[in-house]
C-alpha cells in the first residue's frame, strides 16, 4: 500500500471513532473514545515495529530504535485528541504522518542512527478542562501534581487526578516529564488552519514563530428583573455589558492590528437564560492571539481599561481574569534549514511563516530544538467537520519529515 493510501486509511479509522456528537468527529481526550483512538494508533505503530508506550498522563509513544541506541533521539508527533465536531486532521494529521515518516524508515532498510519516537499528545485541546496543552506541559515538567487537583471538568466537576484515575491511569504524573533528557530535535507537522498555503498554492509551511495566546475569562455582574417593566436607562442588563465589552476590544484589534492580532469571544452563556427575564450574570472569554508580545499586552490592557467604562455605562460591575497565558515562540533556525532544505531536495513549494493557532511545539521548544511543518487546510477550515487536507499534500508532508530526519540524524551531538 502506498503511503498516501496508508496515511488516509488511518485518518478515515479515527474519523469513526468518536463520541455521539450533532456533527463531525468528537473525541474528548480520557473518554472511551479516545482510549479506542489510541489502541488504534498503537497498533499501528507496533505493525511496522515500533515499540509502544503510554506515559501516566496518557501521552502515547512509538519508539524506532537507532543503530546507537544512547544517541539524542528525534521526537514528532501532534495530539490525538479533538475539539467537540471538529474534523479529522487537527493534530492527527501530524501523528500519522510522524507515524508515515517511521514507515518509510523501516521499508528503507537503512535504520537512522538515533532512536525516533512517535508522540501521540493528550488534552491539546482545551476542551475538557478549559486547560490547553495538559499532555505537552506535563512531559516538559511546567505542571505537575499540583495541576492534576487544581484543572476541573468544565461539564463534570472531576479533577484531572480523578480524570486520570477513571481513565485507567495511576492518578499521578510520575515519569512523565522528559526535562534534561537528551533530544536532537522535536519536529510537529501540523494542519496550516488557515488559507495561506492554499491561496498560494504551496505545498510546505516552514514554522518561523508561533503566537502568543491569552485566554481571558469575564463575569459580567447585572441584575434580573422583569423585561416589560425596567426602563432601558435604569436597567443593569448583564449580557448588554458583555456586548459592549466585546464589541469594543474586537473593533479595537480590528483598528489597530489587523493581520497582527486577533480577538475571539468564544463563549457566551447568560443567566438565568429566561426569554422574559433581563440578565443577571454573563460569563463569556476572550482569545487573544499574535506574535508579538507588545500587542497582547496591549489588548490586555485596553480590556482591563474598557472595563471601567462598561461598567459605568451600563450599571455593571465586571470581573476580569486571564486564564491561560503562552509567550511568542521563535523556533529553532537550524531546523527550519533542514526543513527547506528537505522541501528544495523533494522539489517541493513552500515559503516561510507564522502559525496563529497555539501548538505543543511551543512547550516542547522550551526544552527541546524545535521545528514545525504545515501542510494546506483546504479552504482554511479547522475545527470543522469539512476540515480536509488532500491526501497528495499529506504525502508531502510525510516525505519532508522523512528528509528532515535523515538531515538530523545525520548531524553531530553536539
Amino acid at each position: 500500500m502506498a503511503k498516501q493510501e496508508r496515511i488516509v486509511e488511518d485518518i478515515e479509522a479515527l474519523r469513526r471513532i468518536t463520541q455521539p456528537c450533532a456533527c463531525g468527529t468528537q473525541r474528548p481526550s480520557y473518554t472511551p473514545e479516545y482510549r479506542r483512538g489510541v489502541e488504534y494508533v498503537r497498533r499501528r505503530m507496533e505493525a511496522f515495529g515500533l515499540k509502544t508506550r503510554e506515559d501516566n498522563a496518557g501521552n502515547l509513544y512509538g519508539l524506532l530504535e537507532g543503530r546507537q541506541p544512547d544517541a539524542p533521539k528525534l521526537i514528532s508527533g501532534s495530539h490525538l485528541d479533538s475539539v467537540k465536531c471538529s474534523g479529522a486532521y487537527d493534530g492527527i494529521a501530524g501523528v500519522l504522518c510522524a507515524l508515515e515518516a517511521a514507515r518509510m524508515i523501516v521499508e528503507s532498510g537503512v535504520p537512522l542512527r538515533r532512536p525516533l519516537e512517535v508522540l501521540g499528545t493528550i488534552g491539546e485541546e482545551g476542551t475538557r478542562f478549559g486547560q490547553a496543552l495538559i499532555g505537552s506541559q506535563l512531559i516538559e515538567g511546567s505542571w505537575g501534581e499540583e495541576q492534576l487537583d487544581a484543572f476541573h471538568g468544565l461539564e463534570d466537576g472531576l479533577s484531572l487526578r480523578q480524570t486520570m484515575r477513571a481513565y485507567g491511569l495511576p492518578g499521578n504524573v510520575e515519569g512523565v516529564c522528559r526535562r534534561g533528557e537528551r533530544v536532537k530535535a522535536f519536529v510537529e507537522l501540523h494542519a496550516e488552519q488557515g488559507p495561506v498555503l492554499e491561496d498560494a498554492g504551496l505545498s510546505i509551511g516552514v514554522v518561523e514563530n508561533i503566537v502568543a495566546i491569552s485566554w481571558m475569562y469575564i463575569t459580567v455582574h447585572g441584575m434580573a428583573s422583569h423585561p416589560g417593566t425596567i426602563p432601558m436607562s435604569v436597567r443593569r442588563d448583564a449580557c448588554v455589558g458583555a456586548c459592549r465589552l466585546v464589541c469594543a476590544v474586537t473593533d479595537y484589534a480590528r483598528e489597530r492590528y489587523d493581520g497582527e492580532a486577533t480577538v475571539t469571544a468564544g463563549k457566551m452563556e447568560v443567566f438565568p437564560g429566561n426569554t422574559n427575564c433581563i440578565p443577571s450574570r454573563c460569563d463569556l472569554t476572550l482569545d487573544i492571539r499574535t506574535c508579538s508580545g507588545a500587542y497582547r499586552d496591549d489588548l490586555v490592557r485596553f480590556i482591563r481599561e474598557k472595563k471601567a467604562e462598561v461598567e459605568r455605562e451600563c450599571r455593571v460591575e465586571i470581573e476580569v481574569r486571564e486564564g491561560m497565558r503562552q509567550a511568542p515562540t521563535a523556533l529553532d533556525a537550524g531546523i527550519q534549514q533542514c526543513i527547506e532544505d528537505s522541501c528544495r531536495k523533494l522539489g517541493y513549494s513552500w515559503r516561510r511563516m507564522n502559525s496563529g493557532a497555539g501548538h505543543d511545539a511551543m512547550i516542547f521548544s522550551r526544552i527541546w530544538p524545535t521545528g514545525m511543518v504545515f501542510v494546506p487546510s483546504r479552504g482554511g477550515l479547522t475545527h470543522h467537520p469539512d476540515e480536509f487536507v488532500p491526501p497528495e499534500e499529506l504525502a508531502k508532508g510525510a516525505d519532508v519529515l522523512y528528509e528532515t530526519f535523515r538531515a538530523l540524524d545525520a548531524q553531530s551531538d553536539g
